[in-house]
C-alpha cells in the first residue's frame, strides 16, 4: 500500500495540520536550538507517515518534499486522531536544513529548474532515500468532506413503507448520490402491528400513498443524513386509529366470512381472520370479548340489547370467555353455571330468540361441553332454525344435553315489558 502523504506548514515556531490545528516546534525533533523555527514563515513541506503510538500519540514521519508548491489540499486535512508529538525521521543535518529553509523563504513562489536540480542534490543526500518504508495501519489524515445538502419532494406508495414503532421507513433513489436512500419519518402513534393493517389506513386516508418533503444531506456524494415529513403521515393521530378499530370491529358483523368447516364457535383472537380471508392481521388491537360487545351495543340498535347486556353483565362466568358465532349469523355465546348445569346460551344480534344448550355438571369437561355445543350449531348453520327446532323435538337427542328456546316476545308493546318476561324465563331455566 502506498504511503499516505499529507502536507504540514511551517509558521512562526509551529507546525501547522491545518489552519486551526497545530503543534509547537518544540513539541517535535526539529533543531529548536539551532533554528530560529519561530522566524520561519509559510513553509510547507510534505510528509509520508511511518507509524503513529496510539498510547502516546506520538506521529514518525518522513519528510519527501522540502518545497511542497501544491498546497491546495493543506485546508481540508484533519487529523482522526490526537497527535502530542511528531518525530521527523532522516532529517537533513542542520546545515543542509538550514539552506533548505533559507532558500525556501527566498525562492519558493519563482522557482526555476536550477533550484529544482538544487533541491534534488540535497533530497537525494539523504540516508535511506530508497529504502523500503514500515507497514501504515494507520492513516491519521483525512481530507474535510464536500458537503452538499439537497431538498426533495416525492410520493410514496403505502404498499412500498413499513410502519414501525413510532415511525414509518421506506426506501427512495437520490439522482445527485445515484443512491438508494433509507427515509424515516417519525409519527408516535405508529405500532409495528399497523403495518398489517395499512389498507384500513389507506381507507380512512383515501389515498394509497402519501407525500414527502425531504432534506438530504450528502458529504463527498454520498449521503451521511437524512430528514423527512409528510403531511399525510401527520395526520395518523389517535381520533384515526380508534376509527379504524371501530371500522375493523363493525365489520366483525357482516358478511361475508370465510367459512371454516365444523368452527363455529371464535375467540377474540381469531375472529377478525374470518371476515377477512386475505388479511391475516388478528386481533391488532389486543380487543376483549367484553370490548367487542360493549363496542357493538353502543352503535347499534339491537332489538335484543337488553338481553345482551344482561347476559354479559350478570350471567356470564367471569372464568369463562365469551365467545362469538358468525354463521349462519353473528352472535354471541354466554356460558351461565348453575347449582346442578352449566348452561350455554346463544343469542344472536338483532335476532328474535334465545337459544340455550345446558349439561349437567361434573359429566363432561367444560371443554368437552363447548365442542358438544359448537357441533348443535353447526347442525343450526347447515340445516337452519326451524329444522333443527322441529328435529331436536321429533328425532331422538342425547339426553344429557338438553336445548330450550326463548322467544323475544312484546319487543316494541307499549304496554308489556317484553324483557322482564325473557329475563324470568331464563332465570327459571337456570338451575
Amino acid at each position: 500500500m502506498s504511503a499516505q502523504k499529507v502536507i504540514i506548514r511551517i509558521h512562526d515556531g509551529n507546525i501547522y495540520f491545518n489552519d486551526q490545528l497545530f503543534l509547537p516546534v518544540e513539541r517535535s525533533n526539529l533543531p529548536v536550538d539551532s533554528i530560529p523555527f519561530n522566524r520561519i514563515r509559510n513553509i510547507y513541506w510534505e510528509i509520508e507517515q511511518l507509524e503513529f503510538d496510539k498510547a502516546n500519540h506520538r506521529l514518525k514521519v518522513r519528510v519527501s518534499n522540502f518545497f511542497q508548491r501544491d498546497t491546495a489540499s493543506f485546508q481540508l486535512q484533519n487529523p482522526k486522531s490526537t497527535i502530542d508529538f511528531i518525530e521527523f525521521d532522516q532529517l537533513l543535518d542542520i546545515s543542509a536544513l538550514k539552506q533548505c529553509l533559507r532558500y525556501s523563504m527566498t525562492e519558493l513562489s519563482r522557482l526555476d529548474q536550477a533550484s529544482t536540480e538544487a533541491y534534488e542534490d540535497i533530497s537525494h543526500s539523504l540516508p535511506g532515500n530508497r529504502q523500503q518504508r514500515m507497514k501504515r495501519t494507520n492513516l491519521l489524515f483525512r481530507s474535510t468532506p464536500s458537503r452538499e445538502t439537497f431538498h426533495k419532494e416525492f410520493t410514496i406508495h403505502f404498499k412500498d413503507a413499513v410502519f414501525k414503532l413510532g415511525y414509518v421507513v421506506f426506501e427512495h433513489p437520490v439522482q445527485e448520490t445515484r443512491e438508494l436512500v433509507r427515509f424515516k419519518i417519525r409519527n408516535d402513534f405508529l405500532l409495528p402491528e399497523f403495518d398489517l393493517i395499512k389498507s384500513y389506513f389507506m381507507k380512512a386516508l383515501r389515498t394509497r400513498k402519501f407525500n414527502v418533503t425531504a432534506r438530504i444531506i450528502a458529504e463527498n456524494r454520498k449521503v451521511v443524513r437524512t430528514e423527512a415529513t409528510s403531511m399525510i403521515i401527520n395526520l395518523i393521530n389517535e381520533d384515526l386509529i380508534d376509527s379504524i378499530r371501530n371500522i375493523r370491529t363493525t365489520g366483525i358483523t357482516k358478511p361475508p366470512f370465510h367459512a371454516v368447516p365444523d368452527k363455529s364457535l371464535f375467540t377474540s383472537n381469531d375472529i377478525f381472520d374470518e371476515f377477512a380471508p386475505d388479511e391475516k392481521e388478528g386481533n391488532i388491537f389486543n380487543q376483549s370479548e367484553e370490548e367487542i360487545l360493549k363496542f357493538l351495543l353502543s352503535t347499534s340498535r339491537a332489538r335484543n340489547r337488553k338481553q345482551l347486556e344482561y347476559l354479559a353483565g350478570q350471567k356470564q362466568v367471569a372464568r369463562s370467555k365469551l365467545k362469538f358465532t358468525l354463521h349462519p349469523f353473528f352472535g354471541f355465546l354466554f356460558t351461565i353455571e348453575g347449582e346442578r348445569m352449566n348452561h350455554f346460551v346463544w343469542e344472536l344480534l338483532n335476532t328474535h330468540a334465545t337459544y340455550i344448550w345446558s349439561a349437567g355438571k361434573g359429566e363432561q369437561e367444560m371443554e368437552l361441553q363447548y365442542r358438544r355445543v359448537e357441533e348443535a350449531i353447526n347442525q343450526v348453520r347447515n340445516s337452519g332454525r326451524e329444522q333443527y327446532k322441529q328435529a331436536y323435538r321429533t328425532l331422538p337427542h342425547d339426553p344429557d344435553l338438553v336445548f330450550n328456546v326463548i322467544v323475544h316476545e312484546n319487543v316494541n308493546s307499549p304496554f308489556i315489558d317484553g324483557f322482564v318476561m325473557w329475563r324470568h324465563r331464563l332465570n327459571e331455566m337456570i338451575v
